[in-house]
């Protein structure tokens, strides 16, 4: 890839502001906050499915829409569009009788959204992003040890999309169980958010491994998640152990990287496959991109020609956290606009003229305090203030 160089201050998408989301108590009934982009919801799954749906209308349809874009793209005959929706529906039966619960919240949030269940369902199960490996190319770091204030985790996330990408919001949940957790995801969607905390002080998040050699077996399409379910582990979860051991039982048809700490100490590099959870060394700092690095794993990611950027997004956050001491929450916000290798190769990504990936949104967990910093948009263009540093 051609290099190119950033102007002073590159676009922004969604120009915005860093805001922080505790466990707190939060009131009842759900509020829209800046942007209708921070909820609040309560109740029952499908309760809280309603809520979402009539506070996020706009998103859902927005998100819908670049769905279909999607689809459209993907299946330019009958033959790969008769097979996409193949997968949809027995990938749909098996979430009816794997879990209800979480179906209908599905069920929940089309009827508070105005929307067709089968395009809410079509969000909740991204075969089109994992068909065609539509790059999820997100980044993670866990920071700790000498890298952190002492007894400190810091666990920090960019979700970075292509093609007809979509609106996140920020879901505050309480469950009648007492269950509370916070969550960013795809407006619209339940299944899949890519970072969250509970109440437990488990904090987690995601990244997306693509290559022509992690191909998916449709056929399993009836027999497991066609994404990792992380909602249902985060809320499940207590310890750090635990969302692991969760994750190896969890039947899925596809992998991820995973990045999860607890408020113990507990931290967890995880490279999840199809078929197996493998745990990377211990370490004080781990940074995980798009490709594996576990010996058993590596030969499945897709090699530097054909993602440079994660490598080299993996290498700059890896020499930053290396010589980082005492690393504060607002130290890692900086990280995460970082623009070395712009703008596909950098961490805080920007799509041009539509083409490649952009940085959607960013989140900080702090742990053990709970805390959970996120800014939708690219994090380049957002205000740091609510750490107590200048703006930008």
């Amino acid at each position: 890839m051609t290099a190119v160089t950033p102007p002073a201050a590159p676009p922004a998408a969604h120009p915005g502001r860093w805001l922080e989301f505790g466990l707190a108590d939060h009131s009842t009934p759900p509020r829209a906050e800046p942007a209708a982009g921070y909820l609040d919801l309560s109740g029952t799954p499908a309760e809280q499915g309603r809520q979402h749906g009539a506070a996020a209308r706009a998103a859902i349809a927005a998100n819908i829409a670049a769905v279909r874009r999607d689809i459209a793209e993907l299946c330019a005959d009958e033959e790969s569009r008769a097979r996409y929706e193949r997968c949809l529906d027995a990938n749909a039966d098996f979430v009816r009788a794997t879990d209800p619960e979480q179906y209908a919240e599905l069920a929940g949030i089309a009827e508070g959204a105005d929307a067709s269940p089968r395009d809410v369902l079509a969000l909740n199960l991204p075969a089109h992003m994992v068909l065609r490996w539509l790059p999820q190319e997100c980044s993670q770091l866990i920071v700790a040890g000498e890298h952190a204030a002492p007894g400190t985790s810091l666990l920090a996330k960019t979700r970075d999309m292509a093609g007809n990408f979509v609106e996140h919001v920020v879901l505050r949940r309480r469950y009648p169980d007492g269950r509370r957790l916070v969550e960013v995801t795809v407006a619209g969607s339940v299944l899949w958010p890519g970072s969250g905390v509970n109440d437990a002080g488990v904090a987690m998040s995601t990244s997306g491994v693509w290559s022509h050699r992690t191909e998916v077996d449709w056929r399993a399409s009836g027999a497991g998640w066609i994404l990792i379910n992380s909602h249902d582990l985060l809320r499940r979860a207590t310890s750090a152990a635990e969302f692991a051991e969760l994750l190896r039982a969890q039947p899925r048809i596809s992998g991820l990287n995973l990045a999860v700490a607890d408020a113990a100490g507990g931290r967890l590099a995880l490279e999840a496959t199809a078929d197996d959870v493998l745990v990377r060394d211990e370490a004080d700092r781990h940074v995980l991109t798009n490709h594996y690095v576990c010996p058993a794993t590596a030969p499945l990611a897709p090699t530097p020609g054909e993602n440079a950027s994660t490598y080299h997004r993996d290498q700059v956050a890896g020499r930053a956290l290396n010589a980082a001491r005492d690393m504060t929450p607002g130290q890692l916000a900086a990280l995460l606009a970082d623009h070395d290798g712009y703008p596909q190769n950098s961490l805080c990504r920007h799509q041009v003229e539509g083409a490649g990936s952009e940085t959607t949104y960013a989140s900080i967990a702090v742990l053990p305090d709970g805390a959970f910093y996120v800014t939708l948009g690219n994090p380049c263009a957002s205000d740091r203030a609510v750490f107590g540093e200048a703006a930008r």
